[in-house]
This record gives C-alpha cells, sequence and structure tokens, in this order.
C-alpha cells in the first residue's frame, strides 16, 4: 500500500505546523498512523520539538530546503515508513522554499511512484498579510510568496478571522487571478472554518497532477538571502518555577523591538522543562501561544530555543536576538547549546524536472 505524501507549503508566519500538528493528531485520534517531516536552512528547529512535545512522530531536515536537501528528505521518509509504518506523512517545507512542484514534487513521483502517493500541494497564504502586503513581484518577499501561490494546486488562505469578509472576497478574486486553476479554502485555526474541507484533501485519493512553473533563481535566491536566520538553544534552570509565558513574551518583544514590524517574516520561542513545554509565535505583532503539555509555570532545568527569520544582517540579528534573551534573563548567563546565525545560501536544488 502506497504512503499519501501531503506537503503544506508557505511562507513564514502563514501558520503551516500549527495546521500539521492539529492534522497529525485528528488523524492519529482517528486511527490513521501519521509521520511529520519537518524542515529549515538549520537545526534546533522550534517545530520538530513542538512537535514532539505533543507526542507526535516527527523528525526534520536540517542544513538546506527539501529541495536541496531531496536525499535527505527520501532518507527521513524511508526511515518513518520502516520504523513507524505510517500511512500519511506530513511534510512542511521551509517558509521560504517554492518551485516545489519541480524539485520535489516531481521527483516524488518519477523515482517513487509505488512508495508514495503525493497529494496536490498545498499551500498556506496569511490573509492579514496578503492584504497588506499583496503579492507584488517587483519586490523579493513579493517575488518569492507569488511564485509560492502560482505552483499551489490547493490554496489555504489562513488567518480568515483576522479579516473583514469583504477583504477575503478580494483576495479570492486575487488569487484566482494568479492562479486559476487553484482549489482555494477559507481557512481559520481560531474558529476552525475550513479545517474540514482541508483534512479532506489530506484523506481523499486525490493527487498532484499540475505541472512547475517558470522561475528565477536568481530572484529567488537574493529574495532567500533578503533575510537573517537565527536558531539558538540554551540550557537554563527554572528552579521552583518561572512563568513561561511572561519569558516568551519578554523575549520575542525585546526582538521586535529592534526592528520594524513588517522586517520580522517570522519569530519563535519554545520552552521546556521538567513540568511543561509552550510555543510562542510572533508574526507582524501578533503573538500566539501553543501549549504542548503542562501549565505555563517551568520547573528545574530545561531549555529555550529561539527561531528568528528577519530581514538584517546576520551579525547584527545575533547581537540583537543575545540582547534579547539576557533583556529576557537578567542575572543570567546565556549557556548555549547550539547557535547559528547566517543569510540562506542561494538554492540549488538536487532534482529539477521540467
Amino acid at each position: 500500500m502506497k504512503v499519501r505524501m501531503v506537503i503544506i507549503g508557505g511562507f513564514l508566519g502563514a501558520g503551516k505546523t500549527t495546521l500539521i500538528t492539529r492534522l497529525a493528531r485528528d488523524l492519529k485520534d482517528a486511527g490513521v498512523n501519521v509521520g511529520i517531516i519537518m524542515n529549515d536552512q538549520a537545526d534546533t528547529l522550534v517545530d520538530t520539538q513542538y512537535a514532539q512535545a505533543l507526542g507526535l512522530n516527527s523528525c526534520e531536515v536540517a542544513g538546506g530546503c527539501f529541495c536541496c536537501r531531496f536525499p535527505d528528505l527520501m532518507g527521513q521518509a524511508e526511515r518513518l515508513v520502516e520504523s513507524s509504518r505510517p500511512q500519511v506523512v506530513m511534510a512542511e517545507p521551509v517558509g521560504s522554499c517554492t518551485d516545489l512542484l519541480a524539485t520535489v514534487v516531481a521527483p516524488l513521483k518519477a523515482f517513487y511512484p509505488e512508495r508514495f502517493q503525493v497529494a496536490p500541494l498545498m499551500v498556506m497564504v496569511d490573509a492579514e498579510r496578503a492584504i497588506q502586503e499583496g503579492f507584488d513581484r517587483q519586490t523579493l518577499n513579493g517575488y518569492l510568496r507569488r511564485h509560492q501561490l502560482e505552483e499551489a494546486e490547493v490554496v489555504i488562505l489562513s488567518k480568515a478571522d483576522l479579516v473583514g469578509r469583504e477583504d477575503i472576497e478580494r483576495l479570492k478574486g486575487t488569487i484566482a487571478g494568479i492562479n486559476p486553476r487553484a482549489i482555494t479554502i477559507v481557512y481559520s485555526a481560531v474558529s476552525s472554518e475550513g479545517y474540514g474541507k482541508v483534512l479532506d484533501v489530506v484523506r481523499s485519493e486525490e493527487v498532484s497532477e499540475n505541472g512547475p512553473k517558470e522561475i528565477d533563481y536568481a530572484v529567488y535566491a537574493e529574495a532567500e538571502a533578503e533575510l537573517g536566520w537565527y536558531n539558538g538553544t540554551l540550557r537554563a534552570d527554572f528552579g521552583e518555577g518561572v512563568d513561561s509565558h511572561a519569558l516568551g513574551m519578554a523575549i520575542l518583544g525585546n526582538i521586535s523591538s529592534q526592528y520594524p514590524m513588517e522586517d520580522i517574516a517570522h519569530a519563535k520561542v519554545m520552552v521546556t522543562s521538567l513540568s511543561n513545554a509552550m510555543k510562542m509565535s510572533c508574526v507582524r505583532g501578533r503573538v500566539t501561544v501553543d501549549l504542548a503539555r503542562g501549565s505555563r509555570i517551568a520547573r528545574g532545568p530545561g531549555r529555550i530555543t529561539v527561531n528568528a527569520r528577519v530581514v538584517s544582517d546576520p551579525g547584527r540579528l545575533k547581537g540583537n536576538v543575545r540582547a534579547a534573551l539576557e533583556g529576557a534573563l537578567p542575572g543570567k548567563r546565556l549557556e548555549f547549546e547550539r547557535e547559528d546565525c547566517f543569510s540562506p545560501a542561494p538554492p540549488k536544488p538536487f532534482h529539477r524536472m521540467t
């Protein structure tokens, strides 16, 4: 029996991890065995830690996007299949990644036709960001997000609860003008609007059928390189109790204060301890909280992981994140287990099939 491969892409902060982990939990509750593969330009990924804290069978491909690390993607997929026999594997590519039809979907269909059934490529579009920033090809960010939209087979218009219905209808028209073949699902993680339709696509027998879209790899590389990429994990001793929510808010607030709101593509904090695991995310000044286990109070030894994707020189970003941590942890010595800060290298796909 083929394993169903479900790829859900979209720009940073669109809500991919929240949706994927909810789908995985609901499928698991319904008796469907699910595996998750996360992806990042570096390791120490908040999303993988969060999925694992939820008790989900998850792993990651680090050090580059799925397209550049296609053998690693398939290695992780094969290990999941061999170790836990999932019926569905859900894959979340790096938020700045595009051209997935040519570099991931097409190779999957060409080289693993008996092993995997590839679902239609789903791309999440943040409704609030789309209204405020549009899909202007003339900006680096807009070029990348527009190409993601152009190659989508199913568009998940997320955060619908944050915008008005007239704006939603206008966005649907814009999406139809850019990609008339795509199915658009209006979705809200808060109200669950559209969630059932997304779940139906995941559980269906529908497969990816669209061909790749043209892309200028020089512009794509420049768009990715515009972002500074920070991943860091440090050890912490929370003693008798520290409020994880207050700590996360302080760290995210300190980072946000250093940059214009629109320059922060996404910032995340994961606090884990003997008593709890909490993830907090900030996109365009809005903070969301996901409690994986326990309460908001962290106790005993633990870790703090920070991921930040910001329009910034990497050196400046690293200094600002460290200052944010020092401000949130006054008098504490920062003991890093791992820290990386860089701008992504130009994408060099392992396969590109047109």
